[in-house]
């Protein structure tokens, strides 16, 4: 009888314990809410909508800290009531809270190494690269044809994988940056020559230097038509579905909070090292 009376009693105080820590979670969450609701105080521009936690974890490199992916919905009310929505990554132990933290040794932001992980719906036909779309290991990439780090690191990914077609998936997303800005005219371009049946075009365009610094259009595909024998024109690189094409990798680009190039993900998650798959080639062989 006593045996079950202290099993009973067990049972109660890590109940109550659960429910304690649930408690104290709960209460952190609506301190960030509240901070956030506060400092994106509504205006004559914009109205905050709702503030949402998207996820959740613990900061690996600070014991006793959290990480919070946090997304504010607004309205712009100056522009039709346009709705908006802004992603942002927030630090915090429950006492302290901070919007970022560095790397002392590098100087770096800590938060741009953060991004939240992909779910399956990355992963489709669209952006197949190379590989075996049914294969276990899904390798996701970021780019701007026109970054010096993807221009080394996009043909030696594919290479790799078409190398391993039984072991990768490679899919890529455009993410044109704005210290690039012949880069949005240059991948409508790619998608025009992809639609037409060039499904190299990818590697094409990573194989060949390409030096474009402005954002005139028909400077810009007078260079890709030289180079690659096309003769696509403005007008087809502005056709509606087109546009959305590449604004719909942008947009999933930054709700994932992606801030650079090239950014790989392997089986859903962020690879900082961009070389993790390797380790997967080495185990097949």
């Amino acid at each position: 009888m006593r045996s079950l009376m202290l099993k009973l009693l067990t049972i109660a105080i890590l109940g109550l314990s659960s429910s304690l820590v649930a408690a104290e979670n709960a209460d952190i969450d609506n301190k960030i809410i509240h901070y956030l609701e506060k400092a994106i105080a509504s205006n004559d521009n914009y109205k905050l909508e709702k503030t949402v936690i998207l996820k959740k974890d613990n900061f690996k490199e600070i014991q006793g800290w959290k990480v919070y992916f946090v997304r504010l919905d607004l309205v712009l009310l100056k522009q039709g009531n346009k709705k908006v929505s802004v992603n942002d990554v927030i630090f915090t132990d429950g006492v302290l809270m901070s919007k970022d933290l560095l790397d002392l040794q590098s100087g770096r932001s800590i938060k741009n190494n953060l991004s939240l992980d992909l779910d399956s719906s990355a992963y489709n036909q669209e952006h197949l690269l190379a590989g075996n779309f049914d294969a276990p290991n899904k390798i996701v990439v970021f780019s701007d044809p026109l970054c010096p780090f993807c221009m080394d690191f996009v043909p030696e990914v594919v290479r790799d994988v078409q190398k391993n077609p039984k072991t990768f998936a490679l899919f890529y997303y455009h993410f044109p940056l704005s210290i690039h800005p012949a880069s949005p005219t240059l991948i409508k371009a790619m998608l025009v020559a992809e639609e037409r049946g060039d499904k190299d075009i990818v590697m094409k365009v990573y194989n060949e230097v390409l030096d474009l610094k402005t954002t005139n259009e028909e400077f810009i595909l007078n260079a890709f038509n030289k180079a690659f024998k096309t003769n696509i024109t403005v007008a087809e690189i502005n056709q509606e579905h087109i546009t959305k094409r590449l604004n719909d990798d942008y947009a999933y680009a930054i709700n994932l909070m992606i801030n650079g190039t090239p950014t790989v993900y392997l089986n859903g998650k962020k690879d900082i090292s961009k070389r993790q798959y390797r380790e997967l080639i080495k185990e097949a062989q």
